[in-house]
């Protein structure tokens, strides 16, 4: 059921590790790369204790609604700076642009091709404040957001590597982009930033992975990250932050495989496919994933070409999982029911194209720094003119 009701989100600081806990490392030295432990409050607790999980199940709100981005490609993920009162959204570069140090403007393809990204930086009604180019980076599937004082340091993939696009995964014409490595930089409201390029820290959380991308945890104070192992294994990570900042990645405070929706007992796959998964958070001990397809989506299932997200219907599911366990939490019955978990959404269900695009933590009130909601990102409008809307879930079950 869907919500229609506009919310406006606080613009207050955030306290954002107030009561999380300390962590102590010893031997480890503050101030590393763009900017010192120092600068930043007291990261979470090192241990995965019992957090509040949100309610799946609970009611979607309209908090932002068909809003432009600098670019009008589809967004791909967004976050918050909680403390700011800012939203950052990532987008892939659209074509026919020329920037700083290019001889010519470049397509559509190429854009996809090298990993160009577009950030816009919107205040909490969606108006935006500001822009960046990150060109080399990626695909921009998920983006963390850093606060630090009065400015937010972003972490994304960056080292793009051109490989097969999974929407045409049989035409070796249609190509984009994936991260091999992980990047940290401040944001610079007009830069053009080359991946590579000093004023960023580069890392390798794991030999030999690849498909990198990040997402902050503002309420403990820790980065989940999400890459492919050298089995071809697709993997989550939750690092503490300030260890990450500092590039120690030797302590994970949870890692595991991530899990399939097609392999959840009772999946309908000739109704809702293999969805694509579209972004994901942590926060606390569990983990929160958004998979779905834009409006009319085919998949072959059976031999035959089936449409999997029906217009007005859609195939967009949230799903959270124990990261202590690594297993689905609420367990999801046998046959398949969508109202547990995963937990089918019809939020924005008016929409024309829809597709979700990115998970967001909001949390509304530093005076209460563990309550916290979920935004969840859709893409609309025609080609050549997108546009990004995000709905929230508020509702919160507290831990037995």
């Amino acid at each position: 059921m869907t919500h229609d009701r506009l919310i406006h989100p606080s613009r207050r600081s955030l306290l954002a590790w107030s009561g999380a806990g300390a962590l102590t490392v010893a031997g480890v030295s503050a101030g590393t790369g763009t900017a010192s432990a120092a600068d930043h409050p007291t990261p979470g607790s090192a241990l995965l204790v019992p957090s509040p999980r949100l309610d799946l199940n609970s009611a979607s709100d309209n908090w932002i609604r068909e809003k432009s981005l600098r670019d009008t490609t589809i967004m791909q993920s967004f976050g918050y700076d909680n403390a700011n009162g800012h939203i950052y959204v990532a987008q892939v570069t659209q074509g026919g642009l020329k920037l700083a140090g290019e001889s010519a403007a470049v397509s559509s393809a190429d854009r996809n091709r090298h990993g160009d990204l577009t950030i816009t930086k919107w205040d909490m009604s969606g108006n935006t404040l500001g822009y960046m180019y990150l060109r080399g980076f990626g695909h921009g599937m998920s983006i963390g957001v850093e606060p630090a004082g009065g400015k937010a340091y972003l972490w994304t993939e960056a080292d793009g590597q051109e490989v097969p696009d999974p929407v045409h995964p049989d035409d070796p014409t249609k190509t984009t982009s994936r991260g091999r490595r992980l990047a940290r930089f401040p944001f610079v409201n007009g830069q053009v930033l080359d991946s590579g390029s000093a004023g960023l820290t580069m890392y390798a959380p794991v030999a030999g992975a690849t498909t990198y991308t990040a997402s902050v945890d503002p309420v403990y104070g820790r980065l989940a990250i999400r890459f492919r192992d050298t089995d071809g294994v697709m993997v989550f990570q939750v690092h503490d932050l300030d260890l990450a900042r500092l590039g120690i990645w030797s302590q994970p405070l949870a890692s595991v495989r991530e899990p399939r929706l097609t392999a959840v007992p009772g999946w309908p796959l000739t109704t809702y496919g293999d969805p694509f998964l579209q972004g994901y958070v942590a926060v606390g001990q569990y983990l929160y994933m958004l998979h779905g397809n834009s409006y009319g989506s085919v998949q072959k299932i059976n031999g035959q070409d089936t449409v999997i997200s029906a217009p007005g219907v859609g195939n967009t599911f949230i799903t959270s999982v124990n990261l202590t366990t690594g297993s689905l939490d609420p367990a999801p019955p046998s046959p398949f029911k969508e109202t547990v978990n995963p937990a089918y959404t019809a939020a924005a269900y008016t929409l024309d194209y829809r597709e979700p695009e990115g998970l967001g933590v909001l949390v509304p009130d530093p005076a209460q720094p563990g309550v916290f909601s979920i935004g969840m990102g859709f893409a609309s409008g025609v080609a050549g003119a997108r546009v990004a809307t995000i709905y929230g879930k508020a509702g919160l079950v507290q831990p037995s």
